[in-house]
């Protein structure tokens, strides 16, 4: 996914420390909320694969970068149609 930059991100929601399916649920929740076309950046403790798959699923763009302290995600609000496969 390109064409994202951390900062262009005008969220930022922190969700190390969470049990499964927390951050996910609430990374979920948080990007549906937005409006098309604006940004979030998530805090997980490991690269969110699962999200990922579902962010994809969903239409979002998203790019991740993993660091020392987390894996930061930033997430663009699409269009919502997702991916058709």
């Amino acid at each position: 996914m390109s064409g994202l930059t951390e900062a262009q991100s005008k969220r930022s929601l922190d969700l190390r420390g969470l049990d499964p399916p927390e951050p996910m649920r609430r990374a979920l929740e948080a990007v549906e909320a937005l409006s098309p076309g604006d940004a979030l950046e998530v805090v997980t403790d490991r690269e969110p694969l699962l999200l990922h798959r579902e962010l994809g699923r969903r239409g979002h763009d998203f790019v991740s970068e993993p660091r020392p302290d987390g894996c930061r995600t930033t997430i663009r609000h699409g269009s919502g149609h997702g991916d058709t496969r």
